[in-house]
Order: structure tokens, then C-alpha cells, then sequence
């Protein structure tokens, strides 16, 4: 063997035990800016899989447009494709989202299971929809005996969702209550002071009591004009009177579905002092009434007037009686 031929092969042998230090030395740097290349497919797809990717997902159109809808026989071919899609681009953001939609209703865990790894995916940290989409479909669409741990990923959800969002909107903020009502009636479903729980939606109104509690000042309100803080997120301005105004909603239809039921009767008793005290509410159906009304337009019922003048009874405009003159302190 020549002497050149020696020193090609020599060259080789030492190439060959550099590039495969370096691979090993780099592989983990390469895997840490990457982060979701390990879960790429293994197929030997030659740096194409994003390509792959898309001519999968438009073939993945063409077939769901022939299906009249997605049944518990096709969801499993769905599911099949989609994780073939994904295989090749972690990162599709669509294919998770519209995916994850398709099987909500008819395999809702499937669909779970798109939507939170599309959640739980690095490179989309800043997707708020598809967390919330995963909590949405766990709340409202598993009906399986493990529903309280399916209730616990949903709030889980529920909270990455408003983590993530600049300014939550008030159905993110809405849909961890509703959950979290769902929650507090899996266990002995006993609450404050003694009050247990009797439905979903009295549950929710305590679930609702208990936030505006815990997120007031102390001087009582809901923080900086009404707004409340979520998971370190400030919610959009109004969810505070948004909050009251569902509390009251709820009492009014709780008072009218269960009039006689002591716990619901000691729960809107809570609210009413707490929360509602200075609103002008009728006794009996919790309807507001207007200046100078002495029965209730909703139920008929006698209210307690405000905002008259103390000698002629007249309706106040502002701090003298504009029907006798007189001035009324404090009206």
C-alpha cells in the first residue's frame, strides 16, 4: 500500500472520530434550541419532514372534506393522521388546533391529547388557545367516572391559558370558575361556614364568592378600577363587575329555583352582605329597584324607597328637592 494511501485513510479515521465527538458534544446544545426534534418521526425523511408535513395536512383536508361529519368510526383514522402530521412538525399550530376540534365531540379525550401537546410544546408558549381548548373539552365533554382529575387538568388548563394571555378575557376567567365549582362538588361538598352545597350552580356562586374574596383589597374593592389578578395576570378592567354582576345573577336564580332550601338561602345571605350590600335589591326575587319605587316591578313585593326627599316625598335629582326645595344632607 502507498504511503498516500496511508495517510488518506489515516485522515479519514481521524475525520471520522472528530465528527462523531463533535455530534455527541453538540447534540445536546442542538437539542436544547430545538427542543421538539426528539419527537420527530424516525421515518428517513431527509430534512423534508415540514414539507412532508404539509403535503399530509393537505391531504388530511381533502379526506375530512369527504367525511360527512367526524363519527366514532372515523375518529380513529383522524387521530392516526393527525399524530402522522405532527410526527413530521411538532410545531403545526393549526393541525393541533383544528384537530384537536374535530375530535372534541366524538373521541374528547383524543382531542385532549392533541391539544395538550400542542399546549405543552415550547415553541407555542404563547398560545392561549389551545390550553383553553383542552380545558374546555375536558370539562364539558368527559362524562367518565374520572372526572374529578379530568377537572383538575381543566383548571390546570384554564390557568396556562390566562398566563398566557396579555389581558385575559372574561371567558378564560369564566370557564376556571365554572371548573372550579365542578371541583368543590366531588368532595363532601361542605363550604364555609357550615354550607354544603346542593348543585352545580350553587356551587358556582360560592366558587365566585370565594374568588371575589380573595382577590379584593383591603379596603374591599376589586383592585385598580375593577380589575381583578389571575395567575399573575391582570384581567381585562370590568371583570370585577362583571364578577358582582354574575353573583347576582346567580342568587336571583337560585332564590327562584330553590326558595326553601336553607344552604342556598345562607349562601345568597353571604353574598347580599358582603358583596351586594349597598345595591338597592328587592327582599324577595333580589331584582333591583329604581329611585322612589316602593313596591317591585318584578314581583310586587313592598322595597324600602331611596333616594326621596324627607318632607315632600318627591324624586331627588340632585341635593335640593326640585318639587319643594328643601335640601336633603347626604341624598
Amino acid at each position: 500500500m502507498k504511503k498516500s494511501e496511508i495517510t488518506h485513510y489515516v485522515v479519514m479515521i481521524v475525520a471520522l472520530a472528530l465528527s462523531s465527538y463533535l455530534a455527541q458534544k453538540l447534540l445536546p446544545e442542538e437539542m436544547a434550541i430545538a427542543k421538539t426534534r426528539k419527537s420527530l418521526t424516525k421515518a428517513p425523511m431527509g430534512g423534508f419532514n415540514k414539507f412532508s408535513s404539509d403535503v399530509q395536512w393537505m391531504l388530511f383536508i381533502n379526506y375530512c372534506g369527504r367525511q360527512k361529519s367526524v363519527t366514532k368510526e372515523n375518529a380513529d383514522i383522524i387521530y392516526s393522521k393527525l399524530n402522522n402530521i405532527l410526527k413530521n412538525d411538532p410545531d403545526f399550530e393549526k393541525a393541533y388546533a383544528i384537530g384537536g376540534m374535530m375530535l372534541s365531540v366524538r373521541a374528547p379525550l383524543k382531542a385532549y391529547d392533541i391539544l395538550k401537546r400542542g399546549a405543552e410544546n415550547p415553541h407555542l408558549a404563547k398560545n392561549s388557545k389551545l390550553p383553553f381548548l383542552a380545558g374546555f373539552i375536558l370539562e364539558h365533554n368527559v362524562k367518565d367516572a374520572d372526572k374529578a382529575d379530568r377537572l383538575q387538568e381543566a383548571e390546570r388548563m384554564f390557568k396556562m391559558a390566562i398566563k398566557r394571555s396579555g389581558s385575559p378575557e372574561y371567558h378564560l376567567y369564566s370557564a376556571l370558575l365554572r371548573t372550579r365549582a365542578q371541583l368543590m362538588l366531588q368532595g363532601d361538598k361542605t363550604w364555609r361556614e357550615g354550607i354544603v352545597l346542593v348543585n352545580k350552580k350553587h356551587a358556582y356562586l360560592a366558587a365566585c364568592f370565594d374568588e371575589w374574596d380573595r382577590s379584593r383589597t383591603a379596603d374591599g374593592t376589586l383592585g385598580a378600577k375593577g380589575a381583578v389578578m389571575v395567575e399573575g395576570a391582570v384581567m381585562s378592567g370590568d371583570t370585577g363587575a362583571k364578577l358582582t354582576k354574575r353573583m347576582l345573577k346567580t342568587c336571583q336564580e337560585l332564590r327562584k329555583a330553590n326558595p326553601d332550601e336553607q344552604n342556598v338561602a345562607k349562601t345568597i345571605a353571604l353574598v347580599m352582605n358582603k358583596v351586594l350590600g349597598s345595591s338597592n335589591l328587592c327582599t324577595h326575587c333580589l331584582a333591583p329597584y329604581n329611585a322612589g319605587d316602593k313596591f317591585c316591578s318584578q314581583c310586587g313585593t313592598q322595597v324600602d324607597p331611596y333616594g326621596i326627599c324627607v318632607k315632600c316625598g318627591a324624586v331627588l335629582h340632585g341635593p335640593f328637592c326640585s318639587k319643594c326645595g328643601v335640601k336633603n344632607e347626604g341624598k
